[in-house]
């Protein structure tokens, strides 16, 4: 094939795939895939190596198939959709992160005095915060050599590996008016059916026309609306009728992704003394310049934190919340007040007590439900 009739296939595949990006219902995603689109083809315009063009060529040509799949309202196309839109996947998501992991913090201390490629992962206070609700550990479990301690470079190098491993994992909040944006969707405002393109709707016809056949009559009809899509790339789509409670759903399940984070200063109330606080100490006996470190409660936390290898930051913290219109599997969060349930423990202790099995098991539960 000449270069004119490849030029103009690729020009044919460029219209088509931002026909298909108007057709999306969401208006953000519209102008997403419009200006990705731009941007990657003329990233290889003047792209000479055959090997890259066909390689190109052929993801482009995947992506206009899961566009057109998306446009049917397959839950799979739809879903990875959005997800590029608003930073769960791809790109965005990296953008989103960024001014996280750049938010200024003190870079911790290398292992090895004076080398700095030895040094742990500097972790930022919102970024620490931001992972420490989605992951179990910020650090890993280092192993213990029996016959020498471990090497300052493997330590470091084991926890770039597992930094970079939760990097891959967390996901990052999106701005306020994207936000704003999801929860109406999602069904805090009334939800329109603008922008929903209009693909596949029968036109309603008169019940007592008798010149058109019922389904009843038909051999070999269909039974269901995935068995009329038959051509590619809709052989592998699962079709969906775009109700307002479908299209809600998948903006709650987009929501249960995303991550809220708030920023609340620090107070230094506990800091400041009262004037009847001020009489009790003066009322206080002399204490030795020894014995101050153990009655300041204040010590052995400052201590914990100087020993820390990323400190959290001293004027703000960052809580990490949900959306109250998300829906589906929520954020695993690890913090203590969130884990709720019997203890084990105590319910095996109860169980195994003395007496016969079947009178120690009600026992047992009689006591956890009075509990």
């Amino acid at each position: 094939m000449n270069n004119f009739g490849k030029r103009k296939q690729i020009l044919s595949l460029y219209k088509q795939i931002l026909k298909e990006s108007s057709k999306f219902f969401d208006d953000n995603a519209k102008e997403f895939l419009k200006e990705r689109t731009r941007m990657r083809f003329k990233e290889y315009k003047n792209e000479t190596n055959e090997k890259r063009i066909m390689m190109k060529w052929a993801d482009a040509r995947k992506a206009l198939n899961q566009l057109k799949r998306a446009n049917v309202f397959d839950v799979k196309a739809v879903t990875r959709v959005l997800k590029l839109t608003y930073g769960r996947i791809g790109p965005k998501r990296h953008k989103l992160l960024k001014p996280l992991i750049d938010y200024p913090s003190q870079s911790p201390r290398p292992f090895i005095r004076k080398v700095r490629r030895i040094a742990p992962p500097r972790i930022s206070p919102p970024l620490q915060a931001l992972l420490s609700s989605q992951v179990k550990s910020l650090y890993p479990t280092l192993p213990e050599p029996k016959h020498k301690p471990l090497h300052p470079r493997r330590k470091a190098n084991i926890m770039w590996w597992h930094y970079s491993k939760i990097m891959k994992r967390v996901m990052p909040p999106v701005t306020k008016e994207e936000l704003g944006i999801l929860e109406e969707k999602a069904g805090k405002g009334t939800l329109s059916s603008e922008g929903i393109a209009r693909i596949g709707r029968n036109n309603i016809k008169d019940k007592n026309d008798t010149t058109t056949l019922k389904l009843s009559d038909i051999s070999n009809m269909p039974k269901t609306p995935r068995d009329l899509v038959r051509e590619v790339p809709y052989h592998k789509a699962r079709p969906h009728n775009p109700r307002k409670r479908f299209i809600r759903r998948i903006y709650q399940r987009l929501l249960a992704q995303i991550p809220i984070m708030k920023e609340i200063p620090k107070s230094e109330s506990f800091l400041k003394t009262n004037t009847e606080d001020k009489k009790n100490i003066e009322s206080l006996p002399d204490v030795k310049i020894s014995d101050e470190k153990n009655l300041n409660p204040l010590s052995k936390v400052k201590s914990d934190k100087s020993n820390l290898i990323n400190p959290p930051d001293p004027n703000k913290n960052f809580v990490i919340t949900k959306s109250p219109w998300a829906d589906g599997r929520p954020i695993p969060l690890v913090k203590e007040k969130d884990r709720k349930g019997l203890n084990l423990e105590k319910v095996k202790n109860k169980v195994d007590g003395g007496g016969k099995k079947g009178r120690s098991k009600g026992k047992a539960n009689v006591e956890i439900l009075s509990d």
